[in-house]
C-alpha cells in the first residue's frame, strides 16, 4: 500500500480507502519484473502459498536498499513464512534482483 509492503490479514479495510494499492497482479501485466524473473531463474515457488506476500515484500524492500546485504535480506523478508522452506532460494533471488 503506497508503495510499502503491507499484511492485509491484519489490516481493516476501512484503512485503505483512497490509497494507492499494488497486488501481484498488479505488479506485472507480462510476469517480467526483476522480482518475478529472479523468483523463476532460482525455482522458488513451490505450492504457492506465500508467494504474493513475498514478492511484495521483496519488491518494497529493494525500492527502498538497492544493494541489499544477505543479513539485510533475512531480517527484511523476516516474518513471511514458507511453508517448503525455500528461505535460501528466496534470499538467492532478491540477491538476484537487486542486480538486475
Amino acid at each position: 500500500m503506497g508503495g510499502k509492503a503491507t499484511r492485509s490479514c491484519v489490516l481493516p479495510v476501512s484503512s485503505v480507502e483512497g490509497k494507492a494499492i499494488t497486488t501481484i497482479e498488479g505488479l506485472s501485466q507480462n510476469g517480467d519484473h526483476p522480482v518475478q524473473k529472479a523468483w523463476l531463474e532460482h525455482d522458488v515457488p513451490q505450492c504457492g502459498y506465500c508467494q504474493s506476500g513475498q514478492i511484495l515484500t521483496a519488491v518494497s524492500f529493494l525500492n527502498e536498499n538497492p544493494s541489499p546485504t544477505d543479513e539485510e535480506i533475512e531480517t527484511a523478508m523476516h516474518g513471511n513464512i514458507c511453508r517448503c522452506g525455500t528461505y535460501l532460494r528466496i534470499r538467492a533471488a532478491v540477491k538476484t534482483a537487486a542486480t538486475s
